[in-house]
């Protein structure tokens, strides 16, 4: 395997938890053909928004999503669900702190 999306849809929403790349399979336009592919399955399904959370500080991180049309969300404008996601993910042990993840 060189490449996998790990998604899951809650109510319209989709939420991506992880894309990677195998690094040596990076800058082919596979993590990119894999959100393609993830939104359009999502439009088919009627999805209403497509979430994520990432790094802040990683020059590829959020910059790779905005390119692809993803928007950074203001703490105040996340709603209870991507909250508890970033909430969970520090209890999982990823650093806390608004400088260091977003959605």
């Amino acid at each position: 395997m060189c490449a996998f999306l790990c998604a899951d849809q809650h109510g319209t929403e989709l939420h991506i938890y992880e894309l990677a790349v195998r690094l040596d399979r990076q800058r082919l336009g596979l993590g990119r053909n894999l959100v393609a592919v993830t939104i359009r399955a999502a439009q088919r399904r009627r999805v209403d928004s497509i979430t994520l959370t990432t790094f802040s500080g990683v020059a590829w991180n959020a910059p790779f999503y905005e390119h692809l049309g993803f928007r950074r969300l203001h703490a105040r404008n996340m709603g209870a669900r991507l909250r508890a996601i970033l909430r969970g993910e520090v209890q999982a042990g990823l650093p806390a702190g608004v400088d260091v993840r977003c959605a």
